[in-house]
């Protein structure tokens, strides 16, 4: 993931769809679900589609070092 993450998707919302989370992580669907299964993200499913929360998402990001504190969002 040495491409640039698009935060934008993650502002305002507890909850992204997979998606939107392909955009944002600039990423295959395949990549996202290898890291469901190494347990790095957690999906939800609601409605037969994968969501994920935002918050997750960022703890994600911080922790591999790929959003540094200046580009944290509250949520």
């Amino acid at each position: 993931m040495n491409q640039l993450i698009k935060t934008e998707k993650l502002k305002d919302r507890e909850l992204i769809e997979i998606k939107d989370l392909i955009e944002t992580l600039g990423v295959s669907q395949n990549t996202i679900y290898r890291m469901c299964e190494r347990n790095e993200l957690q999906k939800l499913k609601f409605r037969g589609k994968c969501w994920f929360r935002t918050e997750n998402i960022l703890t994600y990001l911080n922790s591999k070092g790929i959003l540094n504190s200046n580009e944290c969002i509250k949520i």
